[in-house]
C-alpha cells in the first residue's frame, strides 16, 4: 500500500494533471470563442474595397490604402497629409505634418514609398495607378495647414491618374468633417462629433467620387449599425491599440445570402472622435449611414482606444509610429488586424493560429 506521503503526491499530481486539462480545454474553448467572434462574410465584391478617414484617421486612410493597393481601389482623406509624413517622429507628426511648419519632403517620400513596394513591405505602386482619390481640406482649420494638403495632392497626382484625383478646398471649414446637417455645428467649430454643417454632404460626396453615381440616399433611419468583437484581430495581429468593440454598418440588401452584391467602405476616424470619446455620434450623424443603405455600401468603422502604454492619451490611430517602426507597412500590426477584418468580411481564408 502507498504511504501517506505517496498519497499525498499522487493527489497533488492528478490535482496538477486536471488543471492542466482544464486549462487546456479552457483554451481551446477560448479559442473558439474569438474565432466565432469574427466577422461574418456579407456579399461584397472584392474589387470594391475603398477608405477614408479624417485627420489621424486621414493618415490612417492613406497608410492602408498605399499598404494594401491591390485591394483597396480608392480614397478620401480629410485634414492630413502624405504616406508616412511623420517618418516615424512624433515631433514632424505635430510640426511640419501638421502645422506644415516646415517643408514636406514630398519628392523623398514618394522615392521611399518606391523603395518599400520593391522591398516587399507594401503592395506595388502600380496598384495605385488607376485608384480614385478624394481630397478635402478647410482654408479655416486650425491645425492643419493648407501645405499639408498641398503635400498630400502632390504625392497623389504622382501616383494615381491625375483626373482621378479630386481636391476640395473649404473657404469656412475649420478641422471638422463636412455635413449638410442644419443641426451640426457650425463648419468652423472644433468640438464634439467633430462635423460641422458646411453645406456639403461629406459622406455621399466621396462615395459618390470613389463609386461613381450615387442613388438618392433619402431612406428611413437605417437601423443596420451593429457592435462587434475587435479583441480577436487584437490579440492575432499583436496590437495593444485597438479598443474591445468597433462598428460595422450593413444595409438591408447587404446581408449574409442577399443576392445583391455590394460594397465596401472602412472609415477611419480622428482623434479624440473615436467610441471611447463620443460614442457612436460621428458614426450616426456624418451622414455614411444613409448614404451607404441606399447605395449597398457596407461600412467598417474599427476603432482605438486612448492609452498610455502605448502612449496613445487621444486615441488616435497609429501614423507616426507608437505601435512599431513599421507602421505604415503591411508589418503594422495595426494595418493587419484592419485587413484581417476586410479579409473576414469579405470571405478570405483565415490563416492558421
Amino acid at each position: 500500500m502507498p504511504t501517506n506521503r505517496a498519497k499525498t503526491a499522487r493527489t497533488r499530481y492528478v490535482v496538477v494533471a486536471l488543471g492542466m486539462l482544464a486549462a487546456t480545454a479552457c483554451g481551446r474553448e477560448a479559442a473558439t470563442a474569438a474565432q466565432d467572434a469574427r466577422l461574418s462574410p456579407r456579399p461584397i465584391d472584392p474589387a470594391s474595397v475603398t477608405v477614408s478617414g479624417a485627420s489621424a484617421g486621414g493618415y490612417m486612410a492613406g497608410q492602408f490604402h498605399v499598404a494594401y493597393s491591390d485591394l483597396v481601389q480608392g480614397a478620401a482623406i480629410i485634414a492630413a497629409g502624405p504616406y508616412r509624413c511623420a517618418e516615424g517622429s512624433l515631433r514632424h507628426g505635430l510640426g511640419r505634418c501638421m502645422k506644415g511648419d516646415e517643408e514636406i519632403p514630398t519628392a523623398r517620400l514618394l522615392e521611399e514609398t518606391s523603395q518599400l513596394a520593391i522591398d516587399g513591405a507594401i503592395d506595388p505602386i502600380a496598384g495605385l495607378a488607376d485608384d480614385r482619390v478624394w481630397i478635402f481640406h478647410g482654408a479655416a482649420d486650425p491645425f492643419v495647414g493648407v501645405a499639408v494638403a498641398d503635400a498630400l495632392e502632390t504625392y497623389y497626382r504622382a501616383l494615381v491618374t491625375p483626373d482621378s484625383v479630386v481636391r476640395v478646398e473649404h473657404p469656412q471649414a475649420g478641422h471638422t468633417f463636412p455635413t449638410s446637417d442644419p443641426t451640426a455645428p457650425a463648419c468652423t467649430a472644433v468640438e464634439e462629433p467633430y462635423i460641422g454643417n458646411c453645406g456639403l454632404d461629406g459622406a455621399r460626396t466621396l462615395l459618390g467620387h470613389l463609386y461613381g453615381e450615387l442613388v438618392d440616399n433619402r431612406t428611413p433611419r437605417p437601423t443596420g449599425l451593429i457592435e462587434f468583437d475587435q479583441r480577436p484581430y487584437a490579440e492575432a495581429s499583436g496590437s495593444a491599440g485597438l479598443a474591445d468593440r468597433g462598428w460595422l454598418f450593413v444595409p438591408q440588401d447587404c446581408e449574409a445570402g442577399g443576392e445583391a452584391r455590394c460594397r465596401l467602405h472602412v472609415v477611419f476616424h480622428g482623434c479624440k472622435q473615436g467610441g471611447s470619446f463620443i460614442g457612436d455620434a460621428f458614426i450616426r450623424r456624418s451622414g455614411f449611414l444613409e448614404a451607404a443603405e441606399a447605395n449597398r455600401v457596407v461600412l467598417l468603422f474599427p476603432q482605438v482606444e486612448p492609452s498610455f502604454q502605448p502612449l496613445n492619451p487621444n486615441g488616435c490611430w497609429d501614423w507616426w509610429g507608437y505601435e512599431g517602426e513599421d507602421y505604415a507597412t503591411r508589418n503594422s500590426v495595426q494595418l493587419r488586424a484592419v485587413r484581417a477584418m476586410v479579409g473576414d468580411l469579405l470571405g478570405e481564408a483565415r490563416e492558421a493560429p
